[in-house]
C-alpha cells in the first residue's frame, strides 16, 4: 500500500496525521474564482438577502433533523483517509436535505449520502482535495449518491479505497450519470459569521474548509479551543446566538474522525462534535472555503423546528 493509499485505523491516528501536516483540504483561489463565475448565485449574502439578520437571538440545532432519519448520525461513519472534504460536503448536504424533509418537502430520506464519488472527483491520486471541486461536483459535474448497492458499484458501506482509486482513474461515467439525477440545485459561498448564522437558522448546513485545528477536549460548555493547524474540512450543523454563555454567536462543528474528542456536551450534541467561538468561526470563514447548499433555486426562508424553544 502506497502512502497515498494509507488507511487510518483509529481516530487518534487521523488526529496525529493532520497535526503532522496531512493536507486533507485546501482552498484553490483560481478554481474558486472560476466556480464563482459559473454560478447564478455565487455569494450567499446576495443570494439569501431575504434571510438577513433572521438568525439573531436564535438557537438552531439542525443535526436533530438528521438524527430523525439517521439515528447514528455523527461519529458512526469515520473517515479513514484524507477524504475529509467529501465527508464535510456530504454531511452538510444530508443535514440540509433532512431539514427540508422535516419542513414538508415531498421527498423520502433513502439513506445517508455517499462520499466516494465526491472524493473521486478530485482529479489526482494523492490525499485531499479542493473545497471548490467538491462543491462543483455535487452541483454540476456529478451529484449526490447514497449508501446503497447500485449494481455497478456497491456504496452501501463507506469504502475509502473506492474514492482513492477514482481519484486516479476518474469517476466512472455511470456513477456520474446516477449522481446527476440528484444534483444540488444551488451552492453559494458563505463569507461572514452573520451569513453563517442566518444560513443555519434557516436550515442550511455548511461545509467549511480551513487550516484551523482544535482541542480534543471540550470545555464545560462543550466548546473546543483553537489548537494547532489542520488542513481540514468539517460541517457546521448548529448555531447558538442566544448569548447565554458569551455575547457572541457559537457554532457546532461535526467532525468526521469518529469519537476523537471528549468533555461536556450541550443540547445532546452528537459524538465527535464541538462548539467553537465566534472569533474562530470568523477566521475559518475568511479563508473562502465555506459553502451552503440548497435543493431549490436560491435559499428561501425556512422554519427550523429544532430551536431553543424545543430544548428548554
Amino acid at each position: 500500500m502506497s502512502q497515498n493509499d494509507i488507511e487510518f485505523k483509529k481516530p487518534n491516528d487521523i488526529l496525529k496525521a493532520y497535526k503532522n501536516g496531512l493536507v486533507g483540504s485546501w482552498c484553490d483561489p483560481e478554481d474558486t474564482d472560476k466556480l464563482l463565475g459559473e454560478l447564478p448565485h455565487p455569494l450567499f449574502g446576495v443570494a439569501a438577502s431575504d434571510l438577513y439578520s433572521s438568525g439573531e437571538g436564535k438557537v438552531a440545532l439542525l443535526y436533530k433533523s438528521a438524527q430523525k432519519f439517521d439515528p447514528t448520525f455523527g461519529a458512526h461513519e469515520r473517515q479513514t483517509t484524507g477524504d475529509c472534504v467529501s465527508h464535510s460536503t456530504r454531511t452538510a448536504v444530508d443535514v440540509t436535505r433532512c431539514h427540508e424533509i422535516v419542513g414538508g418537502e415531498r421527498e423520502d430520506f433513502v439513506a445517508r449520502g455517499a462520499t466516494e464519488a465526491i472524493y473521486g472527483s478530485r482529479g489526482h491520486g494523492g490525499q485531499g482535495m479542493s473545497c471548490s471541486v467538491a462543491a462543483r461536483f455535487v452541483h454540476q459535474n456529478g451529484g449526490i449518491l447514497v449508501r446503497k448497492d447500485y449494481g455497478f458499484v456497491d456504496l452501501s458501506k463507506y469504502n475509502s479505497r473506492i474514492g482513492t482509486s477514482w481519484g486516479r482513474s476518474g469517476v466512472p461515467r455511470e456513477v456520474k450519470e446516477e449522481g446527476k439525477k440528484h444534483q444540488v440545485k444551488t451552492i453559494s459561498m458563505v463569507k461572514s459569521v452573520e451569513e453563517a448564522r442566518d444560513a443555519i437558522a434557516n436550515g442550511y448546513a455548511l461545509s467549511v474548509c480551513s487550516n484551523y485545528g482544535f482541542s480534543s477536549r471540550r470545555s464545560q460548555h462543550g466548546i473546543a479551543k483553537k489548537s494547532g493547524s489542520w488542513n481540514h474540512a468539517m460541517s457546521w450543523v448548529a448555531m447558538d446566538d442566544s448569548h447565554e454563555i458569551y455575547k457572541e454567536t457559537l457554532f457546532l462543528i461535526q467532525n468526521s474522525w469518529g469519537v476523537f474528542n471528549g468533555g461536556p456536551k450541550r443540547f445532546d450534541q452528537p459524538d465527535g462534535s464541538f462548539w467553537i467561538r465566534e472569533k474562530d468561526a470568523r477566521g475559518m470563514l475568511n479563508q473562502n472555503g465555506a459553502w451552503a447548499f440548497s435543493d431549490v433555486d436560491g435559499f428561501p426562508p425556512r422554519k427550523v423546528d429544532w430551536t431553543i424553544d424545543e430544548v428548554f
